[in-house]
């Protein structure tokens, strides 16, 4: 009861901050004495600060309770088949720095796991307290033990425990989750998502990853393979996947893909961008790429529609950034298709977060999980350590 308890408070400050105790207790539907003791505990552990109200009505001022964006910092870290990007936050999630490396899982395990820290180490300011680090990988991954399992095309990781290593070498706690579920929880607090419990995220690059928001948290399914769209059958006598299957929609619409298809076709092409540009300037052959890519994308799109009923969905990744016109196109496609009403109520938008959205969710996460639990999360914290700020 008591989890539960402090992980609405935590899901309505990230909403609602700055807010007072009795706005507090009416969003959740908690008691007042319910709220005042969640409230103390994070304060125990000074994750939360007060200030007073600007509001001028008789009596006393109310006071405004917000995450303590000066408790120290965190790192979020996405890690790719290319790159390194990472983050460094403070405690509300607001990106301080940022750092871009290039990565090559494919050396050895070893040699990334260096990297890794490398990066994570140059960005760690050392007149702060780290307080935890989250990390986005290509999955599959087991989320619950840290563990990265064996994603495609990245060399010899295989049930790699990359939040023990991390933990070893930092000594804090970290936490890993799939790069698009990652993504999708950069959006939902920090992004396209921030007003709504159910989200769709979409990330369109070497492959075509997905996370799905339920009631502000990640839908898993059994296997942690809930939301993956990229493998579902869109033409049943496609090209092979490398799951197995055939006519798997990240066969037909991921960056290589698209760009062994303008290679059939002879085009002068290096990146989804270039095809972009020889569109506009009148190339029938890549404008026919452009227009079969938003019919196959559609038709995924309008599977997760009807399946999953979200809120809304958000498109990321490479092919976004190179084809701005594509999150209207596949809009108006999708919307034409839809089930029923659905068709008229469903929103698809382009990211907020851009390439931050990985390490940004990651960063959330970690947040999320130490506020769950902060005497687990920060054992070494001592609660006279700190004073709390009351104004």
């Amino acid at each position: 009861m008591r989890a539960d308890n402090l992980s609405v408070v935590v899901e309505a400050l990230q909403k609602l901050q700055p807010i007072s105790r009795s706005a507090l207790a009416d969003a959740t539907g908690l008691t007042a004495a319910t709220i005042t003791h969640m409230v103390n505990e994070l304060e125990a552990f000074n994750l939360l600060v007060e200030a007073p109200s600007g509001e001028r009505n008789v009596g006393r001022r109310p006071t405004l309770l917000s995450f303590n964006r000066q408790r120290g910092q965190l790192i979020g870290v996405e890690v790719s088949r290319t790159r390194i990007h990472a983050i460094r936050s403070d405690f509300s999630g607001q990106a301080l720095a940022r750092l871009d490396r290039p990565f090559r899982p494919t050396s050895s395990v070893k040699k990334g796991l260096s990297t890794i820290c490398e990066a994570i180490t140059e960005l760690i300011d050392p007149a702060l307290p780290l307080l935890g680090i989250g990390v986005g990988i290509p999955g599959p991954v087991n989320s619950t033990q840290g563990i990265v399992i064996e994603p495609p095309n990245f060399g010899g990781w295989r049930n790699v425990p990359l939040t023990s290593a991390l933990t070893e070498r930092f000594g804090v706690p970290c936490w890993l989750d799939d790069d698009a579920k990652a993504a999708a929880y950069g959006e939902r607090w920090y992004g396209a998502g921030r007003h709504e419990e159910t989200l769709l995220y979409i990330s369109l690059r070497s492959g075509v990853g997905a996370g799905l928001i339920v009631g502000d948290r990640v839908y898993r399914g059994a296997h942690e393979l809930a939301g993956e769209i990229g493998h579902t059958t869109i033409h049943v006598d496609g090209p092979l996947c490398e799951c197995g299957n055939r006519g798997c929609l990240e066969t037909l619409v991921s960056v290589p893909a698209i760009m062994q298809e303008a290679r059939r076709l002879g085009l002068d092409a290096e990146d989804p961008a270039d095809l972009h540009r020889m569109a506009v300037a009148g190339d029938v052959l890549a404008q026919n790429i452009k227009d079969r890519v938003y019919l196959y994308l559609s038709a995924g799109l309008v599977n997760a529609v009807n399946h999953y009923d979200p809120a809304v969905i958000v498109l990321g990744g490479q092919l976004v950034r190179a084809w701005p016109d594509l999150t209207e196109n596949v809009a108006r496609k999708v919307k034409g298709r839809s089930f029923g009403y659905l068709s008229k109520d469903i929103r698809i938008m382009e990211s907020m977060l851009d390439i931050d959205a990985s390490a940004l969710g990651a960063v959330a996460i970690a947040i999320h999980n130490i506020l769950r639990d902060p005497a687990e999360a920060l054992p070494g914290t001592s609660h006279a350590e700190f004073s709390v700020v009351n104004s």
